[in-house]
């Protein structure tokens, strides 16, 4: 341990605490902010000194939030320009506060520096404060808030790529993106082992700087005991803790299946009407100062009511809503337990399977649905989703050394194994959801309504809960498992959903085990929908080509603009090429060609024809963009593109365009690609 963090972490660590005091979200934000900092240094084998420094200043980086006034903080909206110019003078605020502390001008600087954005030349910032400002952004963008969606890895690198030299170093945010192409254990394990693994008590192994926990505080730690979670979660009904002032403690799982909002965002956050989506009987807003739940805090009285939520999908329930003060020994309140029952009836799809006693859909060992009940229910489950324009996640995980556990106990334990997984999976579940036997000791979660980060989020929770699930045939000893996890993304078909999932357990399994991987960019928030399709629109060809004949026909030729440099390019390409099982015919310098079966283009077709076998050619090209905002030059790849199709005599030319289309969309997700424009042509330096 250096000399700064001995001499300094006393001081450090109450400034920590403090912090997490006033607002525990933005002390773990901070917590996994400095992790993500440790690990990346210690991958670029950075020096001790060096890399302690970067430690503290992204563990305090936002240290002056405790100036920040709470109903700024707890805002469960955007803020305003008067709450961001409060919220930008934390900066001046941190700067006094560890000036007191007696940190270094150099640490200071990081943490100032990595606040600068586009108003100082990134060439000038030194690289502890450029390597901050990156891992910041990337934890912020891939954690949920109140007011936004988390983004998955893949979607938050891109934005990196999209934004350097004008806010990230071009070479620094290339570094990141390759640390992040793969699980690194190694360096989990060192983490893990760091001087501030102290404030994450009884880390595993296996810590990831995504595993922070929101709070350690001893009220949380009241309300995280095993009995009273596994209690609340194991409701139908929304259970909802708030503390005496109003702030909001927990929501459990049916909340957030009721509400469509995770605990993550909400915890911590002030209680309103409107951040559960409730309005009065008849729909109207429910205004803050007119909340009963005010009176019932006030008055310690229990409180009764009918009301509406709007989902934020903009789907309506009347539900019915309980206030119950809760009292301490001396009288006095401690808070107030909310429960929310949907008066509405909605099924999931496993309590359908078993209202109808369908034995022939359900696995007979596990009582989980069967893979044959599976492969009906995810090309449903694709419609539904899109239907209703939600994501959707896919977790596909199985035992470790399950083999192992047959060879030494006896299949009888292993069958005992598969039983408890199964049972872990479905408590670890949620309306709406599926879990189903894929084969052997593998299983899959359809996750309605989820996105990669909840995704995520969710098959941690269950690779922690089976990593402390006893096995009593296994003479009390646990199991792992490891984890695959994707979103449907524009131009998935059930194959290629399941493909990708099963890529990221691969990966798990080859690096280590007991993980969680995550894969796939996932869908654009709703709000940049339209600009993709702009982006990437309905190709056309002419109708003469295809019937010329029976040879590869030209349908698309597509040049687009990915904004990641030529090797994360090409990584992306690799995986399009695994997910779709393609064949490479042939390569050449910067060039591939690739036949598609068109039996893996299910999805889109009409009942009774045909698929295609589909070529495609893809040439990858580096190129450097110049930046119209800054003159800057930024490295790009450039795609040309040429989708034909093979023996496509007597088909009609709205079979070939849709599905030329719908794999071209698909290509489109892995590398988000921007069709090029005359503009975008001049702004494009080739290498030749």
């Amino acid at each position: 341990m250096s000399s700064l963090v001995r001499a300094r972490l006393g001081v450090y660590a109450g400034l920590f605490y403090a912090l997490r005091a006033k607002h525990p979200p933005s002390a773990a934000h901070g917590l996994r902010v400095a992790l993500g900092c440790t690990k990346w240094s210690s991958w670029r084998k950075t020096d001790e000194s060096a890399s302690s420094m970067l430690e503290v200043a992204a563990l305090l980086h936002d240290i002056g939030k405790i100036g920040v006034p709470d109903r700024v903080l707890q805002k469960p909206s955007q803020l305003d320009g008067q709450e961001q110019l409060l919220m930008e003078m934390q900066s001046i605020t941190a700067a006094e506060m560890l000036q007191g502390a007696g940190a270094s001008p150099e640490l200071i600087d990081i943490i100032r520096l990595s606040r600068t954005g586009s108003n100082v030349a990134q060439d000038s910032l030194p690289d502890a404060a450029k390597m901050l400002a990156i891992v910041d952004a990337f934890d912020s963008m891939t954690t949920e808030q109140v007011f936004r969606k988390a983004l998955s890895r893949e979607r938050a690198i891109n934005e990196l790529f999209a934004n350097v030299d004008t806010q990230f170093d071009a070479k620094l945010v290339e570094d990141f993106a390759t640390l992040n192409s793969e699980p690194r254990p190694e360096l989990e394990s060192q983490v893990a082992k760091s001087w501030l693994i102290q404030f994450v008590p009884d880390s595993p192994a296996g810590f990831s700087f995504t595993d922070v926990p929101i709070s350690c505080g001893a009220t949380q730690s009241l309300i995280d005991t095993l009995f009273h979670r596994r209690l609340l979660d194991s409701l139908t009904d929304a259970a909802i803790y708030l503390d005496a002032e109003g702030q909001i403690l927990y929501w459990n799982r049916a909340a957030e299946r009721m509400t469509g909002r995770a605990a993550a965002s909400l915890t911590h956050h002030t209680w309103t009407p409107a951040l559960m989506g409730l309005q009065s009987e008849s729909g109207q807003a429910i205004p803050d100062e007119q909340c009963p739940l005010r009176s019932a805090l006030q008055n310690c009285t229990a409180v009764h009511l009918r009301l509406q939520l709007t989902q934020p999908d903009g789907r309506v329930l009347k539900v019915n809503l309980t206030g119950t003060p809760v009292l301490t020994g001396q009288g006095l309140l401690s808070g107030l337990i909310l429960m929310v029952r949907d008066a509405s009836a909605q099924v999931n799809l496993e309590e359908r399977v078993q209202s109808l006693h369908v034995m022939a859909a359900q696995d007979m060992l596990t009582k989980v649905a069967n893979r044959a009940e599976l492969d009906r229910t995810i090309p449903k489950f694709i419609d539904a989703h899109l239907q209703m324009s939600r994501p959707g996640s896919l977790i596909i995980c199985d035992i470790d050394h399950f083999k192992k556990i047959n060879d030494t106990y006896g299949h009888q334990a292993g069958d005992e194994a598969l039983v408890t997984f199964a049972r872990v999976l479905r408590e670890c579940s949620r309306e709406g959801d599926m879990v189903a036997r894929y084969g052997g000791e593998e299983f899959v979660v359809l996750c309605a309504g989820c996105d990669n980060p909840a995704a995520t989020s969710r098959a941690e929770e269950i690779r922690r809960t089976i990593e402390h699930t006893p096995v009593p045939s296994l003479n009390g000893s646990t199991m792992t498992a490891s984890f695959g996890v994707t979103e449907y993304q524009a131009g998935d078909t059930p194959a290629t959903l399941v493909a990708r999932a099963d890529r990221a357990l691969l990966t798990a399994k080859s690096t280590g085990r007991n993980r969680v991987v995550q894969l796939g960019a996932g869908q654009l928030p709703a709000d940049q929908r339209e600009t993709v399709r702009e982006l990437c629109p309905q190709q056309k060809a002419s109708w003469l080509n295809w019937f010329r004949s029976n040879q590869a026909i030209p349908i698309i030729e597509t040049e687009r603009l990915a904004s990641v440099p030529h090797a994360v390019a090409v990584q992306k390409l690799e995986g399009f090429i695994s997910d779709h099982r393609a064949e490479v015919v042939k390569t050449e310098l910067g060039r591939v060609t690739l036949r598609i079966d068109g039996q893996k283009l299910e999805a889109g077709r009409r009942s009774g024809e045909r698929s295609l076998t589909m070529i495609m050619e893809v040439a990858v090209k580096p190129v450097d963009y110049r930046n119209p905002r800054t003159n800057a030059y930024q490295s790009k790849t450039k795609l040309e593109i040429v989708i034909r199709a093979i023996n496509a005599r007597d088909r009609r030319g709205s079979t070939l365009l849709g599905q030329a289309n719908q794999l071209l969309t698909s290509f489109n997700s892995y590398l988000v690609g921007q069709e090029i424009t005359d503009e975008m042509r001049s702004a494009i330096a080739e290498h030749r």
